[in-house]
């Protein structure tokens, strides 16, 4: 027993000191964002992946954001093999913690959009993500475009 005692304690040291030792991983850098305006939102997108899988290609979801007036055109044949065209308003919002939250309804009541969103628009401001606030933690990443496409 009493040689066990001293290969014991040195096991003990060398288990502490390379636990110490270690050093904690660098936190990734977030990439950087601007700020979601009605002005830096505005313009044309195009849905390229959502839930982390890029959109087929005979499926597309388009959507104009017009800062000015606040309203939205979206077009998308996400339930259907036909386009639909649906309009609406939109809201931005800053949050107490600096995040921006993306709310919108339709016209000719439709109703209020599945979820709010929050909202993350790249640096370059060519690119922008939503995340659903609605639990069902839906992921939706877009791609600014010049114009939306003519559709059939």
């Amino acid at each position: 027993m009493r040689l066990f005692r001293p290969f014991f304690a040195i096991l003990l040291l060398v288990a502490s000191l390379s636990v110490l030792s270690c050093e904690k991983p660098a936190p990734l850098p977030e990439e950087e964002t601007m700020a979601v305006t009605y002005n830096t939102i505005d313009g044309c997108w195009q849905l390229t992946m959502w839930q982390g899988t890029a959109m087929a290609d005979d499926t597309y979801l388009y959507i104009a954001f017009d800062g000015r007036k606040h309203r939205f055109e979206m077009w998308d044949n996400l339930n259907s093999m036909y386009a639909t065209d649906k309009t609406g308003t939109f809201i931005i919002t800053q949050e107490e913690d600096g995040t921006y939250t993306l709310s919108g309804s339709y016209d000719y009541g439709l109703g209020n959009w599945n979820s709010d969103y929050r909202v993350t628009l790249s640096r370059e401001g060519n690119s922008m993500r939503w995340l659903s606030l609605s639990g069902s933690n839906d992921v939706m990443d877009f791609v600014r475009i010049e114009a939306i496409p003519e559709l059939n």
